[in-house]
């Protein structure tokens, strides 16, 4: 947030679906790149992975469905950057298509 000069108001954005406004795209890149989504401005399945095992290890079905998702949103994912920090709509928008689940706003929800 102190990078991108972002407000809890841009935070706020998160709850709705993507795309998000600038900031709150950058706010998720950077959030990517903290637990390895997104490594040297690039989607990274193998850091999608390492991020999300620690949620499905126990489920084989589970885990092999984040291994579609993530070899699906390699394939999927724009690295044409138009903006700064487009990739960060871009992954958040891959994943929500392949895996609902992961929404911010709907896991909180589900039990």
């Amino acid at each position: 947030m102190v990078q991108e000069n972002a407000t809890d108001t841009d935070l706020e954005h998160l709850r709705g679906e993507p795309p998000y406004p600038e900031k709150a795209s950058c706010i998720l890149k950077c959030l990517f790149e903290k637990v390895g989504v997104v490594k040297s401005n690039k989607y990274s399945k193998t850091g999608f992975m390492t991020a999300v095992t620690p949620m499905v290890f126990m489920n084989k079905k589970k885990l092999e469905h984040m291994k579609k998702v993530s070899e699906s949103c390699e394939k999927e994912i724009n690295h044409h950057e138009q903006s700064p920090c487009q990739l960060g709509n871009e992954v958040v928008t891959c994943i929500y298509k392949y895996a609902p689940e992961l929404h911010f706003n709907k896991s909180s929800s589900r039990k």
